[in-house]
């Protein structure tokens, strides 16, 4: 089993949000079982632009041990299923999960991002929220 970290799950893994210090903990415990995007890493990139140097630096250090799952062309053919229903980001980052046989399991807050996720049949689960938040 593997953990499909999106890119708002990276965000609050290195900030300070509500949900960040259970997050860490979770990561913590799932270390070897976690795997992400280069679209995550893109999408946390464009979010952590207004943090200094210094710590920028520390989050890329921090992501650089989350093995990527490459952007396959079955990836792109469930992200393309599921746009008609959510933004493309989100989209792809549920191909990208659902593609990869290993990942049952999307971490994540956006709540597209959750919603389709269940669709195409992988748990969702938001470190620090109350189970299935994102259906409120």
């Amino acid at each position: 089993m593997r953990y499909y970290l999106d890119g708002t799950t990276i965000v609050r893994a290195v900030g300070d949000s509500p949900e960040s210090e259970a997050l860490r903990d979770w990561i913590a415990n799932h270390e070897n079982e976690l795997v992400t995007s280069i679209l995550a890493r893109w999408e946390a990139g464009e979010d952590l632009v207004g943090l200094d140097h210094g710590r920028r630096m520390r989050v890329y250090d921090q992501l650089g041990g989350i093995p990527e799952i490459s952007v396959s062309g079955r990836a792109l053919e469930i992200g393309s299923y599921a746009v008609a229903a959510v933004s493309p980001y989100a989209a792809l980052h549920v191909g990208l999960a659902a593609a990869d046989e290993a990942v049952t399991v999307m971490i994540t807050y956006n709540p597209e991002v959750a919603s389709a996720a269940r669709l195409y049949g992988l748990r969702v689960i938001s470190p620090g929220r109350e189970p299935n938040w994102y259906l409120r």
